[in-house]
């Protein structure tokens, strides 16, 4: 007996000692502050939504690591809160302007924020921006005096500078203040690399000092003594803040700062010699790279402005009607240049250049095709948008049209990943005929999209064998 009680607590203490991950409190929010106020600690909280795949590796993958354990246990009272379901987290998330998943919040005991960041980690950068996290609550009583300074109207470049440090190391937002720190910066000093790092993070838009900043940007691209490398730096700082201001004017429907906006992107698109990129946005170029229409079209049926949606949905399907008849053939004589040289080298038995020219013919295709399947798949959700504003009779001539469109759009781009759903709305608009040209054409010309997978092959010769019955 007494070996068996002596080999149980054995087991015991064995199993508390296995490594262990991050250990969340169940309490509320406000019975976790109140305790966190009493043991002089900080309350790391991960905002999370069940959706949201970031989140659910987080979860899945480095929370339970023991390094992540070790950390955030000995450091942190710590709480998971779900900012769809639960009511904890819907005030949080809201208290805290949450909007985008995960969101992780440092918080001390009187509920004020001391520390944020925004996405998913490794376990490494995940304990790192805990430090962080300390390194900005140790720091803090020197942000609350300059924010009562600030408050008191404290306004001298000096000040404000220390001030933006502050806010900066601990992840919290300060456009406003950036606002009164421009004044008192020289054009000369707008592009050095301490102004260059802060209008990347700079959230709201000012007319005034976006027009210096494009206005010098524009300068800078004609400036042949500037490394390549640091005129990069400086769009790419540039075109941060600008896709912040359309986020911002579009919230706030200001539809004349909004076209503003498009107004100095187009200028320092030609300047730089940029070019409208759904690749560049999707690498973390910003939403400045989409095409302007596109833009406009979201912004349009955010704010329920049918008039204009209508017929900015109109003239840029007109537009990229055009676009494709003029680059329709050069992409067929490219994929035939690029057949050829594969079929050349499997014709001489070498297996080396077989395999290189076949890499560069998908990377090719990868590349060219994303901007294609960007604008194919978001112009067929503006299309359905369209259908819902639609309060007219939907006769066949509003359904020639529409079916139309869908066709159309789904030929940019040919996807079989996309076939099923844009035969799906073809079957709603009574045209199964042009649905099964859409899935036969997706078939044939379709299996190396953007994202294709066996399932989506299947998927769409499932619906034509279907359609065929």
């Amino acid at each position: 007996m007494k070996k068996l009680i002596f080999l149980l607590s054995a087991l015991l203490i064995s199993l508390a000692a296995l490594p262990q991950g991050i250990e969340f409190h169940k309490e509320s929010y406000a019975e976790v502050l109140k305790m966190a106020k009493k043991q002089k600690k900080l309350v790391f909280i991960d905002i999370y939504t069940s959706w949201c795949g970031p989140c659910k590796h987080m979860s899945k993958n480095i929370f339970p690591q023991a390094k992540a354990g070790e950390f955030y246990n000995s450091h942190f009272l710590n709480l998971k809160l779900d900012a769809e379901k639960s009511e904890d987290g819907k005030m949080v998330a809201k208290m805290f302007e949450v909007s985008a998943y995960p969101t992780f919040l440092f918080i001390d005991g009187n509920g004020e924020l001391v520390y944020r960041f925004l996405g998913g980690r490794d376990v490494n950068m995940f304990v790192q921006e805990g430090k962080k996290a300390l390194e900005a609550y140790a720091a803090y009583p020197e942000l609350k005096k300059c924010e009562r300074k600030y408050e008191k109207g404290v306004r001298d470049k000096k000040f404000l500078d220390q001030y933006i440090v502050l806010k900066d190391k601990s992840g919290l937002d300060f456009s406003d203040l950036l606002l009164d720190y421009y004044k008192f910066v020289d054009d000369s000093e707008l592009l050095d690399s301490v102004n260059i790092a802060r209008i990347a993070k700079m959230t709201l838009f000012d007319s005034k000092l976006a027009n210096r900043y494009v206005d010098a940007a524009c300068k800078e691209a004609a400036n042949p003594t500037k490394s390549k490398k640091a005129t990069k730096e400086i769009n790419k700082a540039i075109c941060s803040f600008l896709s912040a201001c359309l986020k911002t004017t579009a919230m706030a429907d200001q539809e004349k700062s909004f076209d503003e906006v498009l107004v100095l992107k187009d200028r320092l698109f030609v300047a730089i010699k940029a070019k409208d990129s759904a690749t560049s946005a999707s690498m973390g170029g910003g939403t400045i790279y989409l095409p302007s229409n596109l833009s406009r079209l979201d912004y349009y049926a955010s704010t329920k402005k049918v008039d204009k949606f209508n017929q900015t949905l109109v003239d840029y399907l007109v537009e990229l009607e055009k676009k494709y008849e003029a680059t329709y053939q050069d992409k067929i004589e490219m994929r035939k240049a690029m057949d050829e040289q594969l079929k050349a080298a499997k014709e001489k038995g070498d297996q080396k250049e077989y395999e290189s020219v076949k890499q560069m013919r998908a990377m090719m295709f990868a590349f060219s095709g994303i901007d294609d399947y960007y604008t194919s798949t978001s112009m067929v959700e503006n299309v359905e948008k369209y259908e819902e504003f639609y309060t007219g009779e939907k006769n066949d001539a509003y359904k020639d049209k529409v079916a139309n469109w869908y066709v159309f759009l789904h030929k940019l781009s040919p996807s079989v990943k996309t076939a099923v759903i844009v035969a799906d709305h073809l079957i709603g608009l009574d045209r199964k005929d042009l649905a099964v040209e859409v899935l036969t054409y997706a078939l044939e010309e379709g299996k190396e999209g953007v994202g294709v997978e066996d399932a989506d092959i299947k998927n769409c010769q499932l619906k034509l064998d279907e359609l065929k019955k």
